[in-house]
């Protein structure tokens, strides 16, 4: 229990984290969009082999994913949604969890670009 309460106070600055971490990342995808080839992999394989290719401004999704959850998903809007507090607490720690996945993703595609350049 002290754990779930712990979430739902520490998820305010963990949002406030991943919005600030947005503006680093869009300059580094700005880096990548003058430097990367017009046409890129865009979904990797199991082996990390393309399997599909598209155009590169789409390292722009990560940035404005992370930045358009955080802001979509305050405690303020959950709490207005969500009356329970185990309601509340779930939702918060899904939104942590999709956040953690997204990022991870990211690190790895910008990695792949990067030894592209």
């Amino acid at each position: 229990m002290k754990f779930l309460i712990f979430i739902d106070r520490v998820y305010p600055k963990i949002m406030t984290f991943f919005l600030l971490l947005a503006l680093p990342l869009s300059v580094i995808s700005l880096y990548l969009y003058m430097n990367l080839p017009d046409i890129i992999p865009i979904q990797f394989g199991i082996t990390l082999i393309p399997s599909n290719w598209g155009s590169k401004a789409t390292i722009f999704i990560f940035p404005i994913v992370l930045l358009l959850v955080p802001t979509f998903m305050s405690k303020k809007t959950i709490n207005s949604q969500e009356k329970s507090i185990t309601g509340r607490i779930a939702t918060e720690i899904i939104m942590l969890i999709v956040l953690a996945v997204i990022l991870i993703m990211m690190i790895g595609a910008y990695y792949l670009y990067f030894k592209m350049i």
